[in-house]
């Protein structure tokens, strides 16, 4: 098995845990009977001293700590034995390339391998994931507060993919507000899709999603974006769809439950205000 990937899993649940600006992380590993876990995160550099406030991305933190461990596990198998397990030391000098280090109890270095430039910003949790999302937060929040409000009671809807347009029934009567659908979250194989990579999507449906998105340029450090669909909480995909509503100019998020189905589709509304 190629340890890469599973570097990779690793540098982004870091990335979730550690503190933002960080340069160096001492992890402290321990065997139990469950496999191995993660007992102790410690963190040098500037993100200790005076860490930046992460932004909102809904995720749970015991959940990604024990994904941590797990993926942990599977790369001291794939090593077969050059590893002892008992600390990894993390090092990233700046945001153009992080080295991982499997240390041995005398300190000295078992396995290494760096993460290049183009690996580090094709990840998905990365320092310009985290600005983007923290430059949208806010006027997200305040948007979805209000809109949240004319929403209550929604009992079906039903979306128009030809013209773009999303009939909401309320408890008022039907509305009908033209929309975007943002993507789908399918609990059950804890995967978020992008609403533009459906080959049959309509430029009436998806067509300013994908514009925000820009899947074809694929920007550095912004793979979140430009990935069709990837593992993930729910409450980060919320996170990333609420960016793309602002981007677009939308009102808000709507998440809708299909019936007979466990996954939810977001859409993204672009004018509720002559509906209020």
């Amino acid at each position: 098995m190629d340890p890469k990937p599973l570097v990779y899993a690793l540098h982004d649940s870091l990335m979730l845990l550690a503190p933002r600006g960080w340069t160096k992380v001492e992890l402290s590993v321990e065997h139990t009977p469950e496999g191995l876990r993660v007992t102790e995160l410690s963190t040098r550099g500037e993100g200790a001293k005076s860490p930046k406030a992460a932004p909102q991305l809904h995720v749970d933190t015991r959940a990604e700590a024990l994904r941590l461990s797990e993926a942990l596990s599977d790369l001291h198998a794939a090593l077969k034995g050059r590893w002892t397990p008992g600390k990894v030391l993390v090092e990233r000098p700046g945001t153009e390339f992080a080295d991982w280090k499997l240390l041995r109890a005398d300190g000295t270095v078992a396995w290494f391998t760096r993460l290049e430039r183009a690996e580090v910003h094709s990840l998905l949790i990365t320092d310009a994931l985290f600005d983007t999302i923290e430059g949208s937060a806010r006027a997200f929040h305040d948007l979805q507060a209000q809109l949240q409000q004319r929403l209550r009671g929604v009992e079906d809807f039903a979306f128009d993919a030809t013209h773009g347009v999303l009939r909401l029934d309320l408890p008022r009567g039907p509305v009908e507000v033209p929309a975007q659908v943002v993507g789908s979250y399918l609990p059950d194989v804890f995967t978020w899709v992008w609403s533009w990579s459906d080959g049959d999507a309509t430029e009436a449906a998806t067509g300013r999603v994908r514009r925000v998105c820009q899947p074809e340029l694929k920007q550095d450090g912004m793979a979140a974006f430009w990935r069709p669909h990837f593992h993930c909480d729910e409450g980060f995909a919320w996170a990333l769809a609420g960016n793309v509503a602002v981007s677009i100019g939308a009102r808000g998020l709507f998440r809708a439950q299909p019936r007979e189905s466990e996954g939810a589709l977001f859409f993204a509304l672009l004018d509720f205000t002559a509906q209020a």
